[in-house]
């Protein structure tokens, strides 16, 4: 990161804007997704695609549907893997219930 951004950074948590230099950045890449959806969808794929999300959690991340983001996947040739981790499946089970 440039020392300029740095700057930056520091300054709007010592004006008192954010909390921490995190909280600017988890804003920052929040309107950089915001104002380009495109960037979401891929940062979900490779997200699945490397197994660290289940499909569930990249659709969410997408902010698509489950069969929107199988499209996605279908198109570009990856295989959708079955199942999801047991974490996962619990957080599910307990907004059902």
């Amino acid at each position: 990161m440039s020392s300029v951004i740095e700057k930056e950074i520091s300054s709007l948590v010592g004006i008192g804007f954010y909390e921490t230099e995190d909280c600017v950045i988890a804003d920052a890449m929040g309107a950089l997704l915001e104002k380009k959806p495109e960037m979401r969808r891929e940062i979900a794929v490779n997200l699945y695609k490397n197994g660290e999300v289940s499909l569930w959690k990249a659709s969410e991340i997408a902010r698509m549907n489950l069969e929107e983001f199988k499209d996605v996947l279908s198109y570009r040739g990856i295989k959708i893997k079955v199942g999801g981790t047991k974490e996962e499946s619990d957080a599910r089970l307990k907004e059902v219930f």
